[in-house]
């Protein structure tokens, strides 16, 4: 290749095709939210390496979309010469496409990276301009990209039946129930987390994420194919309950998707996390396509007694981790700060995996660490890079959002903390970022609720000052599956799934001033249901909060009440595992203040 750039060659491509532009998302063909390397177009494209954006380029000019977690990194990764900065959801790219587009544009995209959603939504906007939406059969970046990886062959394993709860052809035939109840013939599924809580099964093809890329294809018979590469299998595949199962490479998703099409069936198909390519195949072999979402996402979310039992296990494992944790950071920062030897964020980082890697069955981490010290942590996405990290000066604040995989859970905790003196805006912040924590708290909300009626009592102590933060108060987590589970979501957009108990969901709003200061305090809830049947949050994340940044004149007696209940129940819980001078921090952390 002797284009000079990735974008001039992208352009190149575009050329032989024939097509006026070309969409750049930030996906795979599986929908997921942590993508393997060869499928890191975008990166290679652009330079950008957060978790959610997309690129458009055209003949003349090019844009990338990221949302309000990115302004900063994007500006760092991405020149901005080149592509111009939107925000992914104030202006997001369909809108812009309809905004540039003109008569007689072919816009191309690659069907197996867009859901029917996001193609729906483009081709809306392109009503009207005489511009027109191209599929193509080879995506155009894979043309140009010499050196790109070779998909993963991470091994698959069986999940243990009793941190399920129940077995893969239980669950594969309750599924299947409500196919022939919606009159469906089968269920086309493409993400991985469905995938492996459907087959009682874990993975290893991208970090973060224990679960195997894979399509499964659901008969209404509770018959599956699962297409998946076979070199994934190990010697315990006698393990996995196979029930009912055809295993089929990859490739031969089309062809089983055409064979739907041409004997007339109705496949369901997820318009918000399927590919589009699956219903192009169907509605042209002849077949019908039930658009709806895919049962499987709230089956997950529902989490069964043992899942729940399994979670709480595993969550408070890793409170363990952070109490270690929290004590040497408490011994040492400051110190080591005023004597000129500050400690990195990696260092940081490193030391509260350590502490994870004690703990029975971790696995990895469940995301990427975000361990950031001063204006590092206002990137709320922020990762340290070796030679480059930040250091944790005296008279600072530190922000550490991490969590861990384990078999029988998945855990994501923040904690925003003092080192050192910190200024009274600082505390303001921080302790309205608390507040608004307490609030979320200690809800309590009847059955029916969803989560965008709740997200405004995390928001309204720094709404009262005119702040606000630009990401979501809390999302699902998986049973050592993904740490963003959908579809139980607390934000401010819309969302229609009612909040019940069973569900997992973090508790985490915060505050950034770019360059200066980020604060975020995240736990790790449950839904559970009280005896008058209300809902309320119950904490599975057990890590004291520093005092030493709260503004106690901000705070209410209900609230102060709150605080020290909390740290009671970590005292309780968290003494009994740990000893000498950590038990002794621990004491002095969660006192009654």
């Amino acid at each position: 290749m002797l284009a000079t750039s990735p974008l001039a060659a992208l352009r190149a491509e575009m050329e032989k095709e024939g097509v006026d532009a070309f969409l750049v998302p930030l996906a795979d063909v599986h929908q997921g939210e942590y993508i393997a390397e060869r499928d890191k177009r975008l990166k290679w494209l652009t330079g950008f390496t957060g978790s959610a954006g997309m690129a458009i380029v055209r003949r003349h000019d090019a844009a990338i979309f990221v949302d309000g977690r990115y302004t900063v990194q994007v500006a760092r990764q991405v020149d901005l010469e080149t592509f111009s900065h939107q925000h992914l959801h104030d202006h997001p790219p369909a809108k812009w496409l309809g905004e540039k587009a003109s008569k007689g544009d072919r816009i191309a995209y690659d069907p197996w990276l867009h859901t029917s959603a996001q193609v729906d939504a483009i081709a809306g906007k392109l009503e009207g301009t005489g511009a027109e939406l191209v599929p193509v059969q080879e995506n155009l970046i894979d043309r140009a990209w010499d050196d790109q990886p070779a998909a993963p062959l991470g091994r698959v394993i069986a999940y243990p039946e009793d941190m399920a709860g129940e077995s893969a052809s239980d669950r594969r035939a309750k599924i299947a129930k409500l196919l022939k109840a919606a009159g469906a013939d089968a269920l086309a599924i493409t993400l991985p987390d469905n995938i492996a809580w459907l087959m009682n099964v874990r993975g290893a093809d991208v970090p973060y994420n224990p679960m195997p890329h894979s399509f499964v294809l659901l008969r209404a018979d509770g018959r599956a194919d699962w297409f998946i590469d076979d070199r994934k299998f190990g010697p315990d595949r006698a393990d996995i309950d196979m029930k009912g199962v055809t295993v089929r490479s990859m490739d031969s998703l089309s062809d089983a998707l055409k064979a739907a099409g041409s004997a007339r069936k109705t496949v369901w198909i997820d318009p918000n996390w399927s590919p589009v390519a699956a219903n192009q195949i169907v509605e042209a072999a002849g077949g019908k396509v039930h658009k709806a979402a895919d049962p499987v996402t709230l089956a997950k979310a529902h989490k069964n007694t043992h899942e729940r039992q399994a979670m709480r296990a595993a969550n408070k494992r890793d409170s363990v981790a952070w109490v270690k944790f929290l004590s040497w950071l408490d011994a040492n920062a400051h110190k080591r700060a005023k004597a000129g030897n500050p400690i990195s964020e990696i260092e940081a980082a490193d030391k509260i995996l350590e502490h994870r890697k004690e703990a029975n069955q971790f696995m990895e981490p469940s995301f990427e660490s975000i361990s950031a010290a001063d204006g590092n942590a206002a990137l709320c996405h922020y990762a340290p890079e070796p030679g480059k990290e930040g250091k944790l000066e005296a008279n600072t604040i530190y922000l550490l959002d991490c969590g861990g995989q384990y078999l029988d859970g998945t855990t994501d905790t923040t904690r925003t903390i003092a080192i050192g003196d910190v200024s009274d805006e600082v505390k303001d912040r921080y302790t309205r970022v608390l507040k608004g924590h307490i609030a979320l708290a200690t809800a309590r909300f009847p059955k029916g609720t969803k989560g965008h009626q709740l997200d405004a009592l995390a928001r309204m102590p720094l709404w009262q000052v005119g702040l606000d933060y630009d990401h979501g108060t809390g999302h699902g987590v998986g049973v050592g599956l993904s740490v963003h589970e959908h579809p139980q979501r607390i934000a401010k957009q819309v969302n229609d799934i009612e909040l019940v108990a069973g569900m997992t969901i973090t508790n985490e709003p915060g505050y950034y001033e770019a360059d200066r200061f980020g604060i975020r305090i995240e736990n790790l809830c449950e839904i559970v249901e009280g005896e008058d049947g209300f809902l309320e949050l119950h904490d599975l994340t057990l890590a004291p909060i520093d005092t030493r940044l709260i503004d106690f004149s901000l705070l209410t007696k209900a609230e102060v009440d709150w605080l020290n209940a909390y740290h009671a129940r970590v005292r309780t819980e968290m003494a009994p595992q740990v000893d000498g001078e950590v038990k002794d921090w621990l004491m002095k952390a969660t006192e009654a203040v």
